[in-house]
Parts: C-alpha cells; sequence; structure tokens
C-alpha cells in the first residue's frame, strides 16, 4: 500500500508539470497546492439535446466557470435540462485532452443551483444524478437515494437526497469568490469520490482504475426511483437542473 501510493504521488507531481508546460494549468485558486494535480471544470460540451443557444438554453454556461450565487441566491449563469426524458434532461461534459482520475478523496463536484428557503432549513432543490463513463456510451451512475418516509412524495430537505447533485449550495463564484472548488464549506456544490461506484460491477471497478472521459448530469424527475417504480419527485415550481459547471480534481492528459 505504501508504494502505490508513493507511487501516486510521483505520477501527481509529473503530471502536474507536464500540464503546467501545455499551458493546461489553472489559477491559484483552482489549483491543489504545489506538487498536486490541477482541478478544473469541464470545458466541452458533448451533448446538450435540450439547447436553444440563448439564455438559459445555452450550454456554453455550463463551461464557461462556475458563477454561483452563494447560500440564498441561485446563479444565472448556468444551462438548464428540463424534464421530458431524452429530449432535455440531460447534459453531457469533458475536459478537452484529458481524463479524470481516481485519488484521494472527492474526485468530481457538481454545482447546480439550490438555495435556503429564507431561514429555515428547507432547501429549493432539482436534483440530479450524476453518471461518468470512459466511451460517452457505457455510463456508471453514482450511488444515490431519496429517503423520504413516502418516496412518492417531494420534499425540500437537503439531507433526504443523498448522493444527488443540485443538493448544496453554488458558493464559488469565478469573478467574486474564487475560492478552491475542493474545498467545500467555501465552494459549496456536491461532491463524489470515483470509490464510492457501485463495488462489483466490472465497468466501475475499470472506471476506479482507469479514470473517465465523459460526465453526465440528468434530472432525477425523468428517471425512475428504483424503490418506488415511478420518476423520483420534484418541487411543483421547478422546470429542470440549472448546470452551472463541473470540477475535476485529477486530471492527467489523455493518450
Amino acid at each position: 500500500m505504501e508504494e502505490q501510493g508513493s507511487t501516486r504521488s510521483r505520477s501527481s507531481v509529473a503530471t502536474w508539470i507536464s500540464l503546467a508546460a501545455a499551458g493546461l494549468a489553472c489559477g491559484a485558486a483552482a489549483c491543489e497546492s504545489a506538487g498536486s494535480l490541477t482541478r478544473v471544470v469541464a470545458d466541452t460540451v458533448v451533448a446538450a439535446p435540450g439547447a436553444t443557444g440563448a439564455g438559459f438554453g445555452d450550454p456554453q454556461k455550463a463551461v464557461n466557470g462556475v458563477r454561483g450565487g452563494g447560500d440564498s441566491a441561485g446563479s444565472t449563469d448556468v444551462f438548464s435540462l428540463g424534464y421530458v426524458a431524452g429530449g432535455n434532461d440531460f447534459l453531457v461534459l469533458r475536459w478537452s485532452g484529458r481524463r479524470v482520475q481516481n485519488g484521494p478523496g472527492a474526485d468530481l463536484a457538481v454545482f447546480e443551483n439550490p438555495f435556503v428557503i429564507g431561514n429555515s432549513s428547507a432547501a429549493f432543490l432539482d436534483p440530479a444524478i450524476v453518471s461518468v463513463s470512459s466511451d460517452g456510451t457505457t455510463w456508471v451512475e453514482f450511488p444515490h437515494a431519496y429517503v423520504a418516509s413516502d418516496p412518492t412524495k417531494y420534499q425540500a430537505d437537503p439531507s433526504l437526497w443523498k448522493g444527488f447533485a443540485g443538493i448544496t449550495p453554488v458558493r464559488w463564484n469565478v469573478d467574486t469568490n474564487d475560492v478552491p472548488p475542493f474545498d467545500q464549506h467555501a465552494a459549496g456544490g456536491d461532491e463524489f469520490d470515483l470509490d464510492d461506484l457501485p463495488q462489483g460491477d466490472a465497468e466501475a471497478d475499470i472506471l476506479r482504475r482507469d479514470g473517465f472521459r465523459f460526465v453526465r448530469i440528468q434530472s432525477a424527475a425523468t428517471q425512475a426511483n428504483p424503490d418506488t417504480g415511478v420518476p423520483y419527485p420534484h418541487d411543483p415550481s421547478a422546470t429542470g437542473p440549472d448546470i452551472d459547471g463541473v470540477a475535476a480534481r485529477y486530471l492527467v492528459p489523455d493518450q
């Protein structure tokens, strides 16, 4: 185990140097301290079937930097998904010329648009399911569960939505609050760890070992909850998750 950790550390330093030399290293607020890999926002839209090209229908807003509104406000720099299954309910992104690898702690952070409602413990939520893929065809979902006493009824309690994106308010704003993306207290957003992918799943094992290229964010409200057989419930006033950006922590050149 010590040798494996030592190898990973040496590889991390070498990769960070190679990325910097290639002009791919990020600014101070978006990088780990010396000797770690860069962590940057996905910069390429692979699929956005609901795109209109304007306003909240412009998918470039999901790859142009995260601009969160803080605990009690959403962002306007977002791409909005919808509730038409297969029509406008998902977004696929990737990192140009790079692959996301598994490393210590969270490997991925998704920044959606939830916010706290007044002084209550409730929040405006529009949960999303996060999947990753090496080839853009075979997907593995991060485990998630809605643990309300009645899972057919929507509740605006973030603690009931386990493993979804769109649960934690976004504090990171590249213009006004440029903090490290994987300092969750400072940046907000929802973190995901490749080590949490399903055990005993052959594709998940490959992704844990070799990393992934593509990330898919999908409206939970169009997907069946295996506990109920019907789609996850949503806030009656919600119209679909709003994607501000997705950050990766450990990136290497994609060979």
